[in-house]
C-alpha cells in the first residue's frame, strides 16, 4: 500500500472506536441483546487500553470477549480496526463478516467492511456494504469518502466519486489525498498538486480547531 493510502487509511478508522458504544443509532439487534454489566465493562476497558496505547492488553480483553455472545460483535468490529491498522486484511475481512451478520443495524461496521472489500479489490460487494452504511446514516462523510474510492476503484463513475470526495474533504482531508492519486494517474499534475495543497491546509485547519 503507498504512503497515500495509509494516511487514507488512518482517517478512515478513526471512524469507528467512537462508533462502538453510546452511539446516536440504536439497532434492533442492541435492543434485543444490550451491551451491560460485564459485557459493557470489556468492551469499555478495550477502549480505555485502546486510548492509553496499550494495544496488546486491548487485544487480549477483545479476544476474551470474543467468547460471550453479547459483546462478540462489538468485539470482533473492534478487532478488525486493529488488524486493518497494522495491514492484515484477511483477519479484518472476517471479523467484519460476522459482525455485520449480528448487528446489521450498525453504519459504521457496514462502512468498515466496504473499506476492507476495497483493499481486497472486492468492489461491487464494497458497493453493496456502503450503500448499506450510507441508508442507516447518511451524514457521515468518511463512509461517503469510502463510496468515492468505491466508484474509483470501479472506474466507471468517476465525475460522480470526485464529487463525494470533494465534499467529504473538508472534514476528512485524507480525501484530498484520493484525489491527488486519481489526479496523478489521470496525468492531470496541476489538480494533483492542488489537492496535496489542500490537504496540508485542511489538516493544519483541524489540528488548531482541537
Amino acid at each position: 500500500m503507498s504512503l497515500i493510502l495509509r494516511f487514507v487509511f488512518l482517517s478512515i478508522l478513526v471512524l469507528t472506536l467512537s462508533a462502538q458504544s453510546g452511539a446516536n443509532v440504536v439497532s434492533v439487534e442492541e435492543l434485543r441483546n444490550p451491551l451491560t454489566g460485564e459485557s459493557l465493562r470489556a468492551i469499555v476497558k478495550a477502549q480505555e487500553h485502546l486510548k492509553s496505547g496499550q494495544r496488546e492488553r486491548a487485544m487480549d480483553e477483545l479476544r476474551h470477549s470474543m467468547s460471550d455472545p453479547v459483546a462478540m460483535p462489538y468485539a470482533a468490529s473492534m478487532l478488525a480496526v486493529e488488524h486493518l491498522r497494522s495491514g492484515q486484511v484477511d483477519a479484518a475481512l472476517g471479523e467484519l463478516e460476522q459482525a455485520v451478520q449480528l448487528l446489521p443495524g450498525r453504519p459504521e461496521i457496514h462502512s468498515n467492511l466496504a473499506y476492507a472489500l476495497f483493499l481486497k479489490g472486492q468492489t461491487e460487494r464494497g458497493l453493496l456494504e456502503v450503500r448499506k452504511a450510507l441508508r442507516l446514516d447518511a451524514g457521515k462523510p468518511k463512509t461517503r469518502m469510502v463510496l468515492g474510492m468505491l466508484l474509483l476503484q470501479q472506474g466507471s463513475h468517476d465525475d460522480e466519486a470526485v464529487q463525494l470526495l470533494q465534499a467529504a474533504a473538508d472534514q476528512v482531508p485524507g480525501a484530498h489525498l484520493v484525489l491527488a492519486t486519481h489526479y496523478d494517474k489521470a496525468g492531470k499534475a496541476p489538480e494533483a498538486e492542488r489537492e496535496r495543497r489542500a490537504y496540508s491546509i485542511t489538516s493544519m485547519g483541524l489540528l488548531a480547531g482541537k
